[in-house]
């Protein structure tokens, strides 16, 4: 028992001291906050003020940045604004452009279809007309041809029958049938 006792007492003089000391207290932080103003005063106040002034101009530079950067940010955003409108507008011209080119481009292509449409009916028509004129002449020619073939073989059988009639000798029937062969040469050509 005699140890239960001593840490109580011990117990009791620290809340004592404690309690006095909370009492003590606001005298004696009065007392040491009047030294502090009568040997820290003035380095004090000189010290809040240029705290205060030094709070003041870095609040000023804050803002001036603030906005300084506010009005840098504006041009920016005007300045991509504006190139953003002039690639807009360019981009635009480059369509319009592309579509002129496309329009163009399928004007001529059903021009060029027409004309071709038109160079096949006629080039066909003209190998039509081309081809029966070539048969027509080729007919014609035919005809000519066996014409003066019968006509030479008659005549080739009437000097033939001339010559057995009139027995003419080979001499003379070779430059006959000489000649015959170069009319008939003439003629073909």
């Amino acid at each position: 028992m005699p140890n239960k006792r001593k840490p109580e007492k011990e117990q009791q003089a620290k809340t004592s001291v404690a309690e006095a000391a909370i009492s003590e207290t606001p005298a004696a932080e009065d007392e040491l906050e009047q030294l502090r103003n009568l040997v820290f005063g003035a380095a004090r106040q000189k010290l809040v003020t240029q705290i205060t002034s030094m709070h003041n101009e870095l609040k000023q530079a804050l803002s001036t940045q603030e906005q300084s950067f506010c009005d840098r940010i504006s041009k920016l955003q005007q300045n991509i604004e504006q190139q953003f409108s002039q690639m807009d507008k360019k981009i635009q011209l480059l369509d319009k452009a592309h579509n002129n080119t496309e329009a163009d481009l399928q004007k001529s292509l059903t021009g060029l279809a027409s004309e071709h449409e038109t160079f096949a009916a006629t080039t066909e028509h003209d190998f039509k007309e081309m081809d029966k004129s070539l048969n027509n002449e080729s007919t014609l020619l035919a005809n000519s041809f066996n014409e003066k073939l019968e006509q030479l073989n008659a005549h080739l059988e009437e000097v033939s029958k001339e010559l057995s009639s009139s027995k003419t000798d080979r001499k003379t029937l070779a430059k006959l049938l000489a000649t015959m062969a170069t009319n008939l040469e003439d003629d073909q050509l």
